[in-house]
């Protein structure tokens, strides 16, 4: 049986984010990309409130939409965040 957390979109990426629990704000991203790869990376916001992704991506579009998301996530704060890109 095929667990949704582990499905792979046919073009583009499905992007999670899971609300780490305590302060400040971090979260947990995993990258479905097509063709089966997984990316996975912490979120947080510097002392500046610039989002920073660890490790950084190496798929700079990855990379890109990620930060994108982060600005809801800042604004939001909300628990999970499931988004379809691509």
């Amino acid at each position: 049986m095929v667990s949704s957390q582990d499905l792979h979109p046919s073009a583009g990426a499905r992007f999670v984010c899971e609300r780490e629990p305590g302060e400040p704000l971090r979260y947990r991203a995993s990258v479905y990309v097509a063709g089966g790869a997984t990316v996975t990376a912490a979120l947080s916001w510097d002392a500046a409130g610039q989002a920073t992704l660890a490790p950084t991506p190496e798929d700079e579009w990855v990379a890109s939409e990620l930060l994108k998301l982060a600005r809801v996530l800042k604004h939001s704060g909300q628990a999970r965040l499931v988004r379809w890109r691509g």
